[in-house]
């Protein structure tokens, strides 16, 4: 046991300093779809007849070693002023609150409270980066190696920031499982972490990536192709929403990813990790600026009904017309 938690503390050992200049966002460490896969710890979910397999990370944590490892990493980082977010307490938070919710009724109506899929995700936690674990170990007569991956995941935009494999020279069977783990995981450290930096300084350079969908209801009075007047020219509304886009991002940063009478999209949306919105900072995510996107066009001359819906923390649809 100590030779695991030894194990992490070597590996991010060297990268605390490094980052120390920078403001950190928050991290959860996660066991690997993969490896939750493999050691059996999903459920099946029926969808119109296709089972899928998810992973049960409530089922996951029952494994000794798995909880110890993230338990370590997520203790060393923290104590080198990592904001970080459980996932065991947040499924433990997550779990309480769906119990409480279910018992509760209205004190006129009797009725229970309505939670629909979505608000279920939200209150879901909402780290900026997700670490995902997986290591698997592979035995061939009396040797074994092991394979240890580790991946960072920008929970925003779901784009790999750095994917490292690190494999052991095949050992005695006998060889500790912690003394493999730490020659994969030194294999890779330095530009695991190398990744990371240059991740970090990204988004506090050119804001962090989003994407925004627009839709809109048939009762709406007007259409994206409709044209408005604008200093003596006809220009069509589309390009007022784009002309936002480029006021309202980083470094006027974002694509025009589909675009037709009815819906919009942008991908490699900038925004900015924090803005003063209403005379306060405030960390900015999706639904924030769907928000501000939202008030745009809810006043003159568009007078629109506008609908605003996250779609976890990197994407947000707005629909116009109602919500």
């Amino acid at each position: 046991m100590k030779r695991l938690l030894t194990l992490v503390s070597v590996f991010f050992l060297m990268g605390g300093l490094a980052f120390s200049q920078s403001k950190k966002p928050t991290i959860m460490v996660v066991p690997g779809d993969g490896w939750c896969l493999r050691n059996g710890y999903f459920t099946e979910i029926d969808d119109d007849g296709t089972k899928t397999k998810m992973p049960d990370y409530y089922k996951a944590f029952e494994n000794a070693e798995l909880r110890t490892l993230i338990s370590a990493m997520s203790d060393f980082m923290a104590d080198n002023d990592f904001p970080l977010q459980s996932l065991e307490q947040e499924l433990s938070r997550i779990r309480k609150e769906s119990a409480e919710m279910a018992v509760m009724t209205g004190k006129k109506s009797e009725t229970p409270i309505k939670e629909t899929p979505v608000e279920a995700l939200r209150r879901t936690a909402n780290p900026d980066i997700i670490l995902n674990l997986d290591y698997s170990v592979h035995q061939s007569g009396p040797r074994r190696q092991i394979e240890f991956n580790l991946q960072a995941i920008d929970a925003y935009s779901s784009k790999v920031i750095s994917g490292k494999t690190g494999t052991s020279s095949p050992v005695s069977s006998s060889t500790p499982l912690t003394t493999i783990l730490q020659e994969s995981v030194l294999s890779f450290k330095d530009d695991f972490l190398a990744d990371l930096q240059h991740f970090f300084d990204d988004i506090l350079t050119n804001g962090r990536e989003i994407s925004v969908t627009l839709l809109r209801f048939d009762n709406c009075p007007i259409d994206f192709d409709e044209e408005f007047e604008v200093g003596g020219d006809y220009v069509e509304f589309a390009e007022l929403i784009e002309d936002w886009f480029y006021d309202n991002t980083v470094a006027n940063r974002y694509s025009l990813n589909a675009k037709s009478s009815n819906r919009m999209r942008f991908n490699q949306v900038r925004i900015p990790v924090r803005a003063t919105v209403r005379g306060r900072e405030r960390a900015i995510d999706a639904q924030q600026f769907g928000n501000d996107l939202a008030r745009f066009l809810r006043r003159a001359p568009y007078n629109l009904t506008v609908g605003v819906t996250p779609k976890g923390l990197g994407e947000v649809w707005l629909t116009i017309g109602d919500k």
